[in-house]
């Protein structure tokens, strides 16, 4: 299945997303909305994937947010056109997002807008040393969308958050690594290969268990400790009868790396 706005490849388990309109910015237009709803049901549906990356095409934008040239061709008619795109592309986020395979951003250039909403939703972010991170919706007299509101404060705090959202303020990718946005900074030319080799790093691992600590912290933030210990009590059941767990186990005990499966 070929895409018009992202290119899309599978290799020892990391499903890898590219988004290909550099020429736009890498911003997100009625297509791409279809191009990711349609790649996210295939990983879904392909039981190999242990690891998701997604990055863009090389060029000066990782992702520029919306496209607001499309947004200004709907004219009157944009609050509909608006329900409509995000009716489509918010379920495709809450799943991207929920997955037990990991998602692993690799941002080069500018993220802004809903760019920020990949990264922000990801469970890992390497960023190129040139790149930069504006959230950008009130500079275009708009709120934040993807999930950004739900991940930004959770990553940064209230406070924090409501400044990037209010002022635009750009930070650059060391003040993103110093934020907690991204996890590290790399130099641009070597981006994608550390960001691949994380990503099979992170495929080789146990997926499951991986599925269930990023629900787990998650539920943290709006639980009580009787809650969260419950939820850790079940999911450290649910953990120890999977194949994994076993593999994990023995291999403790033969002082050798274990071989995980993901189940």
């Amino acid at each position: 299945m070929s895409f018009k706005t992202l290119s899309y490849q599978v290799e020892g388990g990391v499903a890898e997303i590219m988004l290909t309109r550099p020429e736009e910015a890498n911003t997100l237009n009625a297509q791409m909305v279809l191009d990711l709803k349609a790649v996210v049901e295939k990983i879904e549906q392909d039981k190999s994937v242990r690891a998701i990356l997604l990055c863009a095409a090389p060029g000066p934008f990782f992702c520029a947010g919306g496209d607001l040239v499309s947004f200004a061709k709907a004219g009157d008619q944009l609050p509909d056109f608006a329900r409509h795109m995000l009716v489509d592309f918010h379920p495709t986020m809450q799943k991207l997002f929920s997955m037990n395979a990991p998602l692993i951003t690799a941002v080069n250039g500018a993220v802004a807008g809903i760019g920020c909403s990949f990264v922000l939703g990801s469970s890992l972010s390497l960023f190129a040393e040139d790149a930069n991170f504006t959230m950008a919706y009130t500079g275009a007299g708009l709120s934040p969308d993807g999930g950004a509101t739900y991940f930004l404060p959770r990553i940064v705090g209230l406070r924090a958050a409501e400044e990037l959202i209010l002022t635009n303020r750009t930070l650059s990718a060391q003040e993103a690594v110093e934020w907690g946005i991204a996890n590290q900074m790399v130099p641009a030319d070597q981006l994608l290969t550390a960001a691949r080799a994380t990503a099979h790093k992170i495929a080789n691992g146990p997926t499951r268990a991986f599925g269930n600590v990023r629900q787990l912290l998650l539920n943290s933030l709006s639980s009580d400790l009787a809650t969260q210990l419950d939820r850790e009590a079940e999911s450290f059941a649910e953990m120890a009868g999977t194949q994994d767990c076993r593999e994990g186990i023995t291999a403790f005990l033969q002082k050798r790396k274990p071989d995980f499966i993901g189940r």
